[in-house]
């Protein structure tokens, strides 16, 4: 465990360059998930790894790996929804439309349309969500093991699950099956009444 400044700022370097490039594959998720440009995802790393410097003596020197990297990875969803915020408050955020992974002349309006939509009616049903099964989905949705989740929070992986299961019930129930239908989104009867 280190014991002076010194031994921390190099426990610190060599967590950051064994970890660099999962964490800046994580900070762009987030960076789209948030309807964020791509290079949002840099200052998104950035700003958590200053959050996890500032932490790093007291709660994460001496910590497993997959301790510190839930930690990042928590702050990194706070700045994100930050960054988020800030920027609609501006008029700034991107499209939603722009992360579907198609070209603008093969995506037609209504393509675009519902692309938009169904980011809306998540975001909206994510809100209502209570603050830490949101996190929970959040962090789930980034790929976060599950294992990281249970360290950052102090749960059991069992509880994590749990609430995850819990947290998708909610927004299958609060965005409501006619909706999903119309999006396209959920599970699709063949005659005989069976799921596909």
């Amino acid at each position: 465990m280190p014991v002076n400044d010194e031994d921390l700022r190099r426990d610190f370097e060599a967590f950051m360059k064994e970890n660099d490039r999962e964490l800046a594959s994580v900070a762009r998720r987030y960076a789209g998930f948030s309807g964020l440009p791509e290079a949002a995802g840099k200052d998104i790393a950035q700003d958590a790894l200053c959050i996890a410097w500032g932490a790093w003596e007291k709660e994460l020197a001496g910590a497993d790996c997959g301790r510190r990297l839930a930690f990042v990875y928590v702050a990194m969803s706070y700045k994100a929804r930050e960054e988020q915020r800030s920027r609609r408050r501006a008029g700034e955020l991107h499209d939603p439309s722009d992360m579907v992974n198609l070209e603008e002349k093969e995506a037609s309006y209504e393509d675009r349309h519902l692309a938009r939509s169904a980011l809306r009616v998540l975001a909206d049903a994510m809100a209502e969500l209570p603050d830490e099964e949101r996190l929970i989905l959040d962090l789930a949705i980034a790929c976060v093991p599950r294992g990281q989740i249970a360290a950052q929070l102090g749960l059991t992986g069992t509880n994590v699950t749990t609430k995850l299961h819990r947290a998708r019930e909610k927004l299958r129930r609060s965005i409501g099956p006619d909706v999903l239908a119309e999006l396209g989104i959920g599970r699709v009867r063949n005659p005989t009444g069976g799921a596909q």
